[in-house]
């Protein structure tokens, strides 16, 4: 219904498609459209499960690091109903976020973190520190 509504090219999708090994197109890296981004002012959130086995957070903070931003909140958790949610690091335009117990699609493994996540974005505050 999504790909009519879109007039997108019928494709079967599954989790973690296998679609994405004939993509041959797709930089190596977006460090480059990132740093592009903070640039021009785009607030940029990165988020990851924190047992997301495709895109590890090691992998995330590794590659943020490279950008050299300076930290503005050290690494802390956020809370959920009086429960850690993950862990957050905020850089001079970015935040870096993890979600806990949430593997690679956050939603479908921790709906109510990704809500709490997705609502502090998009009210420009960041996750509650206790």
């Amino acid at each position: 219904m999504v790909q009519k509504a879109l007039h997108a090219k019928p494709t079967s999708w599954g989790l973690c498609s296998d679609v994405i090994t004939s993509w041959n197109d797709r930089a190596v890296t977006i460090l480059p459209i990132i740093k592009y981004l903070i640039a021009n002012g785009q607030r940029l959130w990165v988020f990851s499960g924190d047992v997301d086995a495709q895109v590890p957070i090691t992998s995330s903070r590794y590659a943020i690091n490279a950008l050299n931003l300076p930290i503005e909140t050290a690494w802390r958790p956020w809370y959920l109903n009086k429960e850690v949610g993950g862990y957050l690091e905020a850089y001079k335009g970015l935040l870096l976020i993890t979600v806990r117990g949430a593997g690679h699609t956050v939603p479908s493994y921790q709906p109510q973190r990704a809500l709490s996540l997705f609502s502090s974005f998009l009210g420009g505050i960041l996750p509650p520190s206790s």
